[in-house]
């Protein structure tokens, strides 16, 4: 099931990959992501594909891929510094940009697998 949903989301990224171009919205801290299963607008898809991608490259000092939690920590980049451990789930001492997404789309499934549960629950 949890593949499923992955996929779907996965799926569903796709097509706003062209809208990435996109301002994103001022009044949005830098490092924030959407809430899980905020509904899909192209601020939350493609715009905040591209704000993910310029705060780890902002916070990547080495320019090597690999983000440590100091440099997280000293970027102020508070989403993969708060949640290190679980993003690092290779425990090698550095997440890369695909490890956050990865994550990223994680929280969501598992936000979505509650709320499935909970809607079968009404029923």
């Amino acid at each position: 099931m949890r593949r499923l949903i992955l996929a779907l989301i996965a799926t569903a990224a796709v097509p706003a990959a062209a809208l990435a171009q996109m301002a994103p919205s001022p009044d949005a801290p830098p490092d924030a992501l959407p809430p899980a299963g905020a509904p899909a607008s192209p601020d939350h898809t493609g715009g905040m594909m591209q704000k993910m991608q310029d705060r780890f490259n902002e916070a990547n000092t080495t320019h090597d891929g690999h983000l440590t939690l100091a440099q997280a920590q000293a970027a102020n980049f508070s989403v993969v510094s708060d949640n290190f451990t679980a993003i690092d789930t290779k425990k090698r001492g550095y997440v890369t940009f695909n490890d956050i997404i990865a994550w990223h789309l994680d929280q969501e499934a598992q936000h979505l697998e509650q709320r499935a549960e909970s809607l079968r629950a009404q029923d």
